[in-house]
């Protein structure tokens, strides 16, 4: 049975018990779209953290259930669409050809589960779910869904119905051994930890960052000289009044990153004269395609061996460039 809703949800403390309160809730949700648990774990993850970022967006505690698990099935349909997983229909039901795998066993329980659930219809799938992988009640499931408690306990019953009575027994049994267990919470605020990082006014001199995940971080007036990232995810960050002298990015996803005043500052930054000399940049093998360089100082960079399709500077496309400069190079 799910708790009332803590008075102060908001703050860490009290979001953590809501992580524990709807962990199963968010859990199901996800799987009843994407039919894999391993990726159902990760999106109600993903979920809790966009929910904590975002909470107070939610004026109204009495919705909180709905809304975390709205968040849950848009990003569990985000990431299927993404995956453009097809489903072909079979000439015989999924419940006949389940059925079938299960005494031949050809395949996992888990798929086999899958193939059941995926005959009923969506609101079916996802009050069935909810009620024996959550152990919510016909009540909490109804709240969550934003539907009438009659309106579950129809759903369940027309699932039952449904399926057949070894499937049915089957569909119970695994669903209910799937829960997400106590260390989910841990996970989820370690990684809000980490994306949430805030770096200010440190020495990170020769620091590593490797295979983490820094999306929305926050650096500010850190000397970070030598630093290297390396397989990290750090799309949003941002990187102000630093000293990035020899630094290295490698296979790293920096969706819109935004950089200003890189190399030497302007004369009135308060950075300016740490350094004397300016330090080329090298970028080598980067997907920079639809980036802008504004009110740059370019004198002496180099661009080769790479595809200029669509580059312009100041409105001339480079492509008319070297073609005028090669038709009078061969006169």
């Amino acid at each position: 049975m799910l708790k009332q809703p803590v008075v102060e949800w908001k703050t860490e403390e009290g979001f953590r018990e809501v992580i524990n309160r709807y962990s199963n809730a968010l859990y199901a949700v996800s799987y009843s779209v994407l039919g894999d648990y391993h990726l159902a774990q990760d999106v109600a993850q993903e979920a809790f953290i966009k929910a904590y970022l975002k909470r107070h967006t939610l004026e109204a505690p009495g919705k909180l259930g709905s809304w975390l698990t709205s968040i849950a099935r848009n990003l569990s349909l985000d990431l299927k669409r993404k995956r453009k997983r097809m489903v072909q229909v079979m000439e015989r039901s999924f419940q006949e050809k389940a059925l079938q795998l299960l005494e031949t066993k050809e395949t996992e329980t888990s798929d086999l589960v899958w193939l059941a659930l995926y005959e009923l219809k969506v609101d079916i799938r996802t009050s069935v779910v909810l009620h024996y992988m959550g152990g919510y009640s016909m009540q909490e499931i109804a709240s969550m869904l934003t539907c009438s408690t009659s309106a579950v306990e129809s759903r369940i019953r027309r699932a039952r119905a449904t399926l057949k009575k070894e499937m049915s027994e089957l569909v119970e049994k695994n669903l209910k051994d799937q829960s997400v267990g106590e260390e989910f919470e841990r996970k989820v605020f370690k990684e809000l930890r980490l994306r949430s990082a805030l770096f200010d006014q440190v020495e990170l001199t020769n620091a590593n960052f490797m295979n983490s995940n820094l999306a929305q971080s926050i650096f500010t007036d850190a000397y970070m000289v030598e630093a290297t990232f390396k397989n990290m995810n750090m799309s949003g960050i941002s990187f102000r009044d630093i000293d990035l002298s020899d630094l290295k990015i490698e296979d790293a996803q920096m969706g819109g990153a935004v950089f200003r005043n890189i190399g030497l500052p302007p004369e009135d930054h308060h950075a300016a004269g740490r350094r004397e000399q300016h330090m080329p940049l090298l970028f080598e093998k980067c997907d920079l395609h639809g980036s802008t360089l504004t009110d740059c100082n370019l004198k002496g960079v180099k661009i080769e061996k790479s595809e200029v399709e669509g580059m312009t500077i100041d409105g001339i496309s480079v492509e008319e460039l070297l073609k005028v400069y090669k038709e009078k190079k061969s006169e």
